[in-house]
This record gives C-alpha cells, sequence and structure tokens, in this order.
C-alpha cells in the first residue's frame, strides 16, 4: 500500500486539480479588471481587452508587449498554470510505481510549493493593478476573484502534500 492515509491523499489531489483548473481559468478569461463609465463597460484581461456597449460585445488581443507588470503577471500566472498540473501528475504517478514514490514526493512537495511562491507573485502584481485602476473606475474582475481562490487552495494543497507518506 502506498499511502498511509488515502483521505488525505485524495483530499490532496483534489485540491490541487482545483488549484490548477482556477490558474487556468483566471489565465484564460478576459475579466481581470472590470470598469464601467456610463454606457460602456470594459474588461481587461492578460490575454484580451474587451469593451460592451450597448449590448454589443467587442474583444481586441492584448498586445503581447505591455508594461512590465502585466508581462510579470502573464509569465508567473502561466508559470502557475504548468506547474500545478505536473504536481498533479507527480502524486499520480506514485499510485501506479511505488518504486517512484522518494522522488516523487519530493517533486511533488517542490512543484506545490514552486506554484505556491509563483502564485503569491502573480496574484500580488494583479491585485496592484485593480487598485491602480480604481482611479478609473476600476474593479476586481471574476479572473482575479477565481486567482485568489487558486492561490488559497494552493496553499493548502502544498501543506498537504507535506503529510502524505
Amino acid at each position: 500500500m502506498a499511502f498511509q492515509n488515502r483521505v488525505l491523499l485524495y483530499t490532496t489531489i483534489s485540491l490541487l486539480v482545483v488549484t490548477a483548473a482556477l490558474y487556468i481559468s483566471a489565465n484564460a478569461l478576459p475579466i481581470w479588471i472590470t470598469a464601467s463609465i456610463e454606457s460602456s463597460t470594459y474588461t481587461y484581461g492578460l490575454w484580451k481587452v474587451c469593451n460592451t456597449v450597448e449590448g454589443t460585445k467587442i474583444c481586441l488581443n492584448a498586445p503581447l508587449k505591455t508594461d512590465s507588470e502585466t508581462m510579470s503577471m502573464r509569465a508567473f500566472i502561466i508559470i502557475c498554470c504548468i506547474l500545478s498540473p505536473l504536481s498533479v501528475v507527480s502524486i499520480l504517478s506514485i499510485l501506479y510505481n511505488e518504486d517512484l514514490k522518494k522522488k516523487m514526493f519530493f517533486w511533488a512537495k517542490c512543484l506545490a510549493v514552486t506554484t505556491l511562491i509563483s502564485g503569491i507573485i502573480g496574484v500580488a502584481i494583479g491585485i496592484n493593478e485593480v487598485v491602480k485602476s480604481k482611479d478609473r473606475g476600476g474593479k476586481m474582475g471574476v479572473s482575479c476573484i477565481l486567482a485568489i481562490t487558486a492561490l488559497i487552495l494552493n496553499l493548502a494543497g502544498a501543506v498537504t502534500t507535506f503529510f502524505l507518506e
């Protein structure tokens, strides 16, 4: 038997799977910052900028080269999108091959903590962008809320990886 506590194993895997899904959703959705000015609603994401005027929505791809804060936020959230599923894969690989147990536990812990650190940096930059947009009527959008939720679940998942045996 690979694990002493199956409930903890399934809890950890579930937390990390949900974390990965939330980071990927936060990265993909174009709603990091929302601003309403008169009859127009603007939404800014990591990759798209959308404008809704009288029910008509127009979205444009954000420039690939933009300010350093947005580029940094993109980079750290993308790192989270890559590393978070890898931490799940490393734990799941132990279920199929117990010979990998020691190495894969090490990698699962490293990946979960690295994702957490990357998420803290990316989400902090994102929240800073929201705060800077407050003077123009900006509010926190769905993507930002998803990223904050992912960060909280990532913290829980990283902690639980250290209790797996």
